[in-house]
């Protein structure tokens, strides 16, 4: 039987190799929540040093470290047959790890996946099972302790929810745990053969020599190997960007906007020009990059599983080399990770856009600023109220304005004899006084009123928006002070250019209510008259120009007079949160 401290350092194997494991995966999990916030920054894949090392070689380093963990529980599972207690968990966690490693190099074969897989879950959950079903029915005999019965359900049960894909194979952990436990009580000094008191001493020793030498050498090598894949990447980077400097159309400061068309992108202009025809598989958006204090425009594209930088030109320097080979292993290991979290409905050829463009900057590894070229969006404007005693006054050279809130009792506090700042729902007196002396007062919600700062949010021409006390219908008060309404089953998304751009949902009250339109979004453009000059289920409005779904269920681009400016097609990618959301309206 081993003894005590052989036991306990290859226990200490085990906590080291679940602690590996899990930190890559919360690094990972990390990784991702760095990308969506918009801060992937540092010189390191993950944002730490020690990551960095294990992406760098996590191929041989997991791998090893996984079998050979796994075989010497096996070999101290047998040599502990005579303790059913620490014998069942040296067991069970070597097979699983011995096969974990294995499969590494398994999966690099030309086996079929689905053979790979149910193997993976007959030894991670299957196995466990049957075997802690055999040490249950073994253990009856010698009256357990409750903590080992409970041990063993807890371990069949996370191994029928691991099976059934429900959780991971956290049963590991209990493995680790339960081991601990044993060893700490089993006995100090037991009797056993001088033949077995020799692969004792000789097992121990060699695990202190490769937990201590081993990890030590492994850990200098992935620092140096680190620092010459660090070396490569920066010659290579250097290389790449002198080739930019001389690259054709790379100092072209014309906006690009990425389209798709049949899963190939291409880009055009915003007069609908288009620029670069739909070749590539993957584009980002053409980036802003300062080399050597002057200023280029490039781009990433992929194209028959070769990277490229191409200019506006579409003149191309093909990524070779190191670079190649890094871009490879993060297309590899990041792509339809990153794909998945950007975009969550599943439309990938809108997510492609954005987490390519996140491969870009991984190249680039903050050495040096990208600045996307994005249209930008027509925001609304703001102004600023006058703020007096709780009532707040606006001026034009038409009409002046004063708007009072109307407070509920519950607002005020008796304790500190104040008023709350009034909440979203809050109605307000309106007072307006025309030009030629005429006043209007009524009471109304203003959605654009922000108490705190005293501004309110207007449409781009300057228009402000209110819903009138019924709340039945919405509208907006025009440069002369006088109330416009429409019915509040549409909802005012902006009137700029003496047009108006209304938002509907399909309604289920709507006698014409299509089921299988359940919440789609219709869009409706009008003149200041209320004539209908355009209708779409898809729209995003920009300074010079719309975005909108035609007819044929494909994007085109309008100028100011609605007029097509551009080809059809499948994707016209202007801005991120169209990438992100793919609903093609910022203000959804």
């Amino acid at each position: 039987m081993n003894t005590k401290r052989t036991n306990r350092i290859v226990a200490i194997f085990n906590v080291i190799s679940i602690a590996t494991f899990y930190i890559f995966t919360f690094s990972a999990s990390y990784l991702m929540s760095s990308i969506l916030s918009g801060e992937p920054e540092g010189k390191s894949i993950y944002n730490s040093f020690i990551i960095d090392i294990l992406i760098n070689n996590i191929q041989i380093i997991l791998p090893l470290m996984y079998s050979g963990i796994g075989i010497i529980n096996i070999i101290c599972a047998i040599q502990n047959k005579k303790n059913k207690k620490i014998c069942f968990w040296q067991l069970v966690f070597g097979i699983c790890y011995f096969w974990t490693g294995l499969g590494v190099f398994i999966s690099v074969a030309s086996i079929d996946e689905n053979i790979i897989k149910w193997i993976d879950k007959i030894i991670s959950s299957i196995v466990p099972i049957i075997l802690a079903i055999i040490n249950l029915v073994l253990i009856k005999k010698h009256k357990p302790k409750v903590i080992q019965v409970i041990s063993y359900i807890a371990v069949i049960i996370l191994s029928i929810l691991s099976l059934l894909e429900i959780i991971s194979t956290y049963w590991q952990i209990i493995a680790v745990v339960m081991q601990l436990l044993y060893i700490h009580f089993q006995d100090s000094n037991i009797e056993e053969s001088k033949s077995r008191k020799i692969v004792n001493i000789i097992l121990y020793y060699v695990l202190q020599l490769i937990l201590v030498v081993g990890f030590l050498i492994m850990v200098l090598s992935s620092l140096l190997i680190t620092k010459v894949n660090e070396v490569k990447w920066k010659n290579g980077l250097i290389e790449l960007y002198n080739n930019v400097t001389t690259l054709k159309g790379s100092t072209d400061k014309e906006l690009y906007i990425p389209v798709e068309k049949n899963y190939k992108y291409g880009f055009i202009n915003e007069n609908g020009e288009e620029k670069i025809s739909c070749q590539y598989d993957r584009v980002t958006y053409f980036n802003e990059i300062e080399i050597n204090n002057n200023t280029y425009y490039i781009a990433l594209a992929k194209k028959d599983n070769k990277f490229y930088i191409i200019s506006k030109s579409n003149n191309s320097i093909e990524l070779n080399g190191n670079l190649e080979k890094y871009m490879q292993i993060v297309d590899n290991h990041l792509g339809e990770l990153m794909t998945n979290i950007v975009n969550e409905g599943g439309n990938y050829r809108l997510a492609y856009i954005q987490s390519f463009e996140f491969f870009l900057q991984i190249l680039t590894r903050g050495e040096t600023k990208l600045n996307q070229q994005t249209v930008e969006t027509n925001n609304t404007n703001t102004i600023t109220l006058t703020e007096e005693k709780f009532k707040y006054y606006y001026n034009n050279k038409n009409y002046s304005m004063i708007i009072e809130p109307i407070y509920e009792e519950t607002d005020y506090d008796e304790d500190e004899n104040i008023y709350y700042l009034p909440s979203n729902d809050t109605k307000y007196n309106v007072t307006i006084t025309k030009s030629n002396g005429e006043q209007e007062t009524s009471i109304v919600y203003l959605p654009g009123l922000n108490e705190e700062d005293a501004t309110l949010d207007v449409f781009t021409n300057g228009y402000i928006e209110f819903e009138n006390e019924e709340q039945t219908r919405n509208g907006w008060y025009d440069n002369d002070g006088n109330q416009i309404t429409i019915p509040n089953t549409y909802t005012i998304k902006d009137i700029k250019d003496n047009k108006v751009i209304l938002q509907q949902l399909n309604n289920t009250e709507d006698e014409n209510y299509d089921e299988n339109k359940k919440g789609e979004l219709h869009f409706l453009i009008i003149d200041i008259t209320g004539k209908t000059l355009l209708q779409t289920t898809a729209i995003d409005v920009y300074d010079n120009m719309y975005l909108v779904k035609n007819d044929n269920n494909k994007m085109v681009l309008m100028d100011k007079d609605l007029k097509v400016i551009s080809n059809e097609y499948d994707r016209i990618i202007t801005t991120m949160q169209i990438d992100i959301y793919a609903n093609y309206s910022s203000y959804y």
